[in-house]
């Protein structure tokens, strides 16, 4: 009789596996009905679903690991809606800031091809011509700038640089502008070594793009270019004593494209301040603005000091 009592016992103990199972197949077959189902509405392009699960599901990982993936597309998907939207921006900009001075320049340039104009006004009308192409090349330069960053095709190559003697050279290259659009300077850098980890292009257009912001803008007459440094940092402060920068502006005047001048009628890109604080950025600095209307506006650049 016992031995009977135990093959019941046994069979009831199996029968209960049994059931146990089949629910469990139920239930993963329903979860399973469910993750295709909200699979199928994030591929009709609904990137907000998430499958939802609990810690004891058999397919608890699987549901974790979808919903990352999920989230890590939305973030991509998000990022190239920027980009996109970014790049639709530049062209229209590009549009306008480069189709209106192209024109001027072809403009002087058939003037003096056709013979209208001779003698001195000819040599001035070449002297017109030569600086519209440098501006627009620059311009077309800051684009190529902007879209490699973007695209992240910026070949950066960092190595050991004296930045004091680096910066020198820089500004060398500044004073004949300096001079010709009526500013004084003042250069406070020591003779002394300082390295740091900087990739030298990338670093020459920080400061080119922030000397010129001054040089275009801000309708001073001195400049202050200085460098100084701690135990930890180097500290790059380009200083003018222009018209300064309202309050109002100063939360965006590193967006890309952003210009004070509504009208649009100014100089500049509006992307040279985006590129110095992205080139930044590679470089795990950071950048900053303090400005005084009609008194100062001082750029702040922090990088790390090499070990």
């Amino acid at each position: 009789m016992k031995y009977l009592y135990l093959l019941i016992g046994i069979i009831a103990i199996l029968a209960f596996c049994i059931l146990f199972l089949i629910s469990k197949l139920i239930g993963a077959k329903k979860q399973s009905d469910y993750i295709v189902s909200v699979l199928d509405d994030i591929e009709q392009g609904n990137m907000n679903r998430r499958v939802l699960a609990f810690n004891n599901d058999m397919t608890s990982n699987v549901c974790y690991k979808i919903n990352a993936i999920v989230s890590h597309c939305q973030e991509q998907l998000m990022q190239n809606t920027s980009i996109e939207q970014a790049n639709r921006q530049i062209m229209t900009s590009l549009s306008h800031d480069v189709k209106t001075p192209l024109t001027s320049l072809l403009g002087y340039m058939d003037a003096i091809q056709s013979g209208v104009v001779s003698g001195e006004e000819k040599d001035k009308y070449i002297e017109i011509a030569w600086r519209k192409a440098y501006d627009l090349k620059e311009y077309v330069d800051m684009l190529f700038d902007w879209f490699k960053l973007n695209s992240n095709e910026w070949q950066f190559s960092f190595e050991a640089i004296d930045i004091n003697e680096l910066t020198r050279n820089i500004i060398i290259g500044w004073i004949p502008v300096f001079e010709k659009s009526g500013f004084n300077y003042d250069i406070s850098i020591e003779d002394k070594e300082l390295c740091l980890q900087l990739d030298t292009k990338a670093y020459t257009r920080i400061i080119n793009n922030l000397l010129n912001n001054v040089v275009l803008h801000s309708s001073g007459s001195l400049i202050k270019v200085g460098i100084e440094h701690d135990k930890n940092h180097v500290t790059v402060s380009i200083i003018d004593n222009g018209k300064g920068i309202p309050q109002s502006s100063i939360p965006y005047i590193f967006d890309r494209l952003y210009k004070q001048d509504k009208a649009r009628n100014t100089k500049g890109s509006g992307l040279g301040l985006s590129i110095a604080q992205e080139l930044i950025k590679a470089h795990n600095g950071s950048i900053s603005v303090q400005s005084v209307q009609n008194e100062r506006t001082a750029f702040i650049v922090h990088l790390p000091l090499a070990r």
